[in-house]
């Protein structure tokens, strides 16, 4: 029976245990690792869900025995934990982030908008409070880095790099959401329809709000607003 993982889950990603091999049933398609479980933990939940994620369901994808991924997990809290923090590490920039402010913001929230509505399961998540994992701290640094040109207050720093935070997300829900409007029009009948002759748009109007201009345009309208209350109300 494989030892139990131990230590910090962060510095197990991408390491192999030498019992691997030992663990694997016959014809399993490669040697087990902490990043192997977290990425096919990642596209389950892409695919199904964030409720779809078991253990015993990524062992079969990876053709192993479930018990084979304690090897390296501790438990489904921390492989949900190693999944959030994988995909916060796909929004640091490794290059030299603009010293305008507004373009720097604008590129942070951009890669935050496509990650969020590529997994947006990671929001609901992110609800049940799980362990910070060390590429939170990288990003939140980031995102200070972005306005640290600003010189605000570290309180007024934060809110209004939250209220960014509050747009991207909110935009990315939406467009997993995508759909909910012409599924409402397509429950109407007839004659509520014919009572109702407004609804018929909402498919329009939401398909037209999903689109890349839409979102750039709400952005620069979210950071002309915390432009006028953080930084000109200084001057």
């Amino acid at each position: 029976m494989p030892n139990r993982a131990t230590g910090l889950p962060w510095d197990r990603v991408s390491a192999l245990s030498p019992d691997d091999e030992h663990d694997e049933v016959p014809g399993s398609r490669s040697r087990l690792s902490t990043q192997a479980i977290v990425d096919t933990a990642i596209a389950v939940a892409d695919v199904d869900g964030l409720d779809a994620v078991s253990i015993r369901r990524v062992a079969a994808i990876l053709e192993v025995r479930p018990m084979s991924l304690y090897t390296h997990i501790v438990s489904k809290d921390e492989l949900l934990e190693l999944m959030a923090n994988e995909l916060v590490g796909t929004l640091l920039v490794d290059e030299m982030l603009p010293e305008d402010w507004r373009e720097a913001l604008t590129i942070l929230a951009r890669r935050s908008f496509v990650m969020f509505a590529s997994h947006p399961w990671l929001v609901g998540l992110f609800t049940r409070r799980p362990r910070p994992g060390p590429n939170a701290a990288r990003y939140a640094k980031q995102m200070a880095r972005a306005v640290e040109g600003l010189r605000l207050p570290p309180e007024e720093m934060w809110t209004m790099l939250g209220i960014v935070n509050d747009y991207v997300r909110g935009n990315a829900l939406r467009v997993a959401s995508t759909g909910s409007a012409r599924d409402l029009v397509d429950t109407l009948s007839a004659e509520e329809r014919a009572e109702m002759p407004e609804v018929a748009v909402l498919p329009k109007v939401e398909e037209a709000r999903l689109d890349d201009e839409s979102f750039e345009v709400g952005l620069q309208v979210v950071l002309d607003g915390v432009e006028h209350r953080f930084v000109k109300s200084r001057h």
